[in-house]
C-alpha cells in the first residue's frame, strides 16, 4: 500500500512537550482541565503552562508567553477567546510549533465573522507551515503515550491500550463523554476534528493506514472534505484495515444540522453510500455501533467463512441468535459428525447447533468445565466460521474461572467469538464483561449487535480475499 502522507500527524500524537495555553482557574474545564487529565492519565511527556496572569497550577510553574519556554514545543493546546487565538497563532509560529490543537470555540460553526476569522487563524499557520486540529474540539487521546487533551474532567485515569482508531466530529467521543475505563474498549488512538479548518479525515486515515499500534479505524463524519480522494484512500487501506464509517445526515434535517454543528455541507447520502460499499468501507448504522462493532476486529482473527455456531445457555436466546445471523449474512453451520460425537459425550441432549447447554447443565456435575469443552469442541470443527457465545452471568461469574477458562478457549483456537451476557445482577454482568474484553473477547450489550459485528467480520474477509487475489 503506497500512500503519500499529506504532513506528519505524529507531532500530535507522539508529542513530548505540550504546552497549554489558557485559564488555569480551578474548575471543572478549561486549561486547568487539560492539565488535570494529562497529570491523571500520566502523560508520558513534558507539560508547559502558559499564561500572563499565573505563576504556578497544579505545581508546576506557568509561563508568561510560549516564547518564554526554552525548550521546543512538539505541541500546543490553546483555550483561549476566539479573539485572542490569532495573536496566540502567530506566537506559535514564531517559535516553530508545528501542531496546534485549538479548543476554543467561536468560530465557522457560530456565523460568517466566525468563518472569517477561523480563516484569519488558518492562513497564520498555514503560511508558518503549522497543523491545526480544530477549532472547537476537545482533540485527541493516544493510549501509547497517555495523551489526554480533553478540557473536561473525566473521573477516572485509565483507558485500555489497544488497537481502535476512533475519530468523530464531535466530543462525545472523547474521555470526557464515554466510560472508557468501565467498558473497556481496546483503543489506540482517539480523534475529535471539531470544524476542520486544516487536519481533516483525510489526513487521519493516512496516518492510521501506517499506525503499527492500530488495527481497525471508526470514523463518524458529518462530512467529507473530499469524497473522491477518500474513497480512493480508503480502498487502498481496507486491504490491511477495516475501515468502519458513521454517517449521519441521511434525512433532509439532519443534513441541514449538520452544516449548523460543523460549518460544513453535507453530501448526499445515496452516492455515499454506494461509493463506500465500492470501496469496501463498512458503514454503521448508530453510534453504539460506531463503538462496539470495531472491537470484532481489535485481537481476534477475521473468520474465514460465515458459518456460525451458537453455545447458548439459553434455548430462546439461540433461536432470536439464528434469526439475528441470518439478517446479517450468517448461515448456521451444520456440525460434522465427528463434533456431534463428543457432544453427545458430555450429554446425548446436545447433537444440535444451537448448542443449547442450558437445558442439560441440571444434570452435569461439572458444568463451567462442561461449557469448556462444548465451546472447545464446536470451535474445532472444520465446518464452523465463528460463534455466537450466550452466558448467564450469575452462573459464570460464580461458577466458572472466566478468565482462565476463555484464554485456554482463545489459546487453543483461531476462530473469532462475540458473546453477549444477561443475568439478574448488573454488577456480575458488568465484571464478567470486563474479564472477556481484557481477554481480547468482545461482549455486546445484546444478540443483535453480536451477530451484526460477526455478519459484518465476514463480509470485510471476504472482500478482502477478493482484493488478495
Amino acid at each position: 500500500m503506497e500512500l503519500k502522507t499529506k504532513g506528519n500527524l505524529a507531532t500530535f500524537f507522539e508529542a513530548r512537550n505540550v504546552a497549554v495555553i489558557g485559564s488555569f482557574k480551578e474548575e471543572w474545564s478549561g486549561g486547568y482541565g487539560v492539565i488535570k487529565n494529562l497529570l491523571n492519565f500520566r502523560f508520558s511527556g513534558h507539560i508547559y503552562p502558559v499564561n500572563p496572569y499565573y505563576s504556578e497550577v497544579l505545581g508546576m510553574p506557568v509561563y508568561p508567553t510560549i516564547n518564554h519556554v526554552a525548550d521546543s514545543i512538539d505541541l500546543v493546546i490553546v483555550i483561549t477567546p476566539s479573539q485572542v487565538v490569532p495573536t496566540v497563532i502567530e506566537q506559535c509560529a514564531q517559535k516553530g510549533i508545528k501542531a496546534a490543537i485549538i479548543v476554543s470555540d467561536g468560530f465557522a460553526e457560530t456565523n460568517r465573522e466566525g468563518a472569517k476569522l477561523q480563516q484569519h487563524v488558518m492562513n497564520i499557520a498555514r503560511n508558518a507551515g503549522l497543523r491545526i486540529i480544530g477549532p472547537n474540539t476537545i482533540g485527541i487521546t493516544n493510549t501509547a503515550n497517555c495523551l489526554v487533551t480533553t478540557p473536561y474532567f473525566t473521573g477516572y485515569n485509565k483507558i485500555q491500550r489497544g488497537s481502535v482508531a476512533y475519530a468523530s466530529q464531535t466530543g462525545i467521543v472523547g474521555a470526557q463523554a464515554l466510560p472508557l475505563e468501565d467498558y473497556g474498549y481496546p483503543i489506540s488512538k482517539i480523534c475529535d476534528f471539531g470544524n476542520k479548518c486544516d487536519v481533516n479525515e483525510i489526513d487521519l486515515l493516512e496516518y492510521l493506514a501506517v499506525d503499527p499500534e492500530t488495527r481497525v479505524i471508526a470514523m463518524h463524519l458529518e462530512d467529507i472534505k473530499d469524497s473522491r480522494q477518500f474513497i480512493d484512500i480508503a480502498r487502498r487501506i481496507v486491504v490491511d484495515k477495516p475501515v468502519l464509517i458513521l454517517k449521519p445526515g441521511r434525512s433532509q434535517a439532519a443534513a441541514k444540522a449538520v452544516a449548523s454543528h460543523t460549518g460544513s455541507l453535507a453530501g448526499t447520502d445515496q452516492i455515499y453510500d454506494s461509493a463506500f460499499t465500492q470501496a469496501g468501507i463498512v458503514r454503521l448504522n448508530t453510534w453504539q455501533e460506531f463503538l462496539d462493532i470495531p472491537k470484532v476486529f481489535a485481537s481476534q482473527p477475521l473468520p474465514t467463512g460465515n458459518r456460525l455456531a451458537i453455545v447458548t445457555v439459553s434455548g430462546a436466546a439461540g433461536i432470536m441468535a439464528i434469526d439475528a445471523a441470518m439478517e446479517n449474512g450468517l448461515v448456521i453451520a451444520q456440525l460434522s459428525s465427528a463434533t456431534i460425537d463428543r457432544l453427545a459425550k458430555i450429554s446425548p441432549r446436545l447433537v444440535s447447533n444451537p448448542v443449547d447447554i442450558g437445558q442439560v447443565a441440571p444434570f452435569i456435575s461439572d458444568f463451567p468445565q462442561a461449557l469448556e469443552s462444548v465451546i472447545a469442541t464446536v470451535l474445532a470443527d472444520d465446518s464452523v466460521d465463528c460463534a455466537i457465545i450466550v452466558l448467564w452471568a450469575a452462573l459464570a461469574a460464580d461458577a466458572l474461572d472466566t478468565s482462565d477458562a476463555f484464554r485456554r478457549l482463545k489459546q487453543q483456537g483461531s476462530k473469532p467469538m462475540a458473546i453477549w451476557i444477561y443475568g439478574p445482577k448488573l454488577s456480575a454482568k458488568e465484571e464478567l464483561t470486563r474479564q472477556l474484553e481484557a481477554l481480547g473477547l468482545p461482549t455486546y450489550l445484546n444478540l443483535e449487535t453480536a451477530a451484526k459485528a460477526l455478519g459484518i467480520a465476514a463480509s470485510y474477509a471476504k472482500f478482502k480475499s477478493r482484493l488478495e487475489q
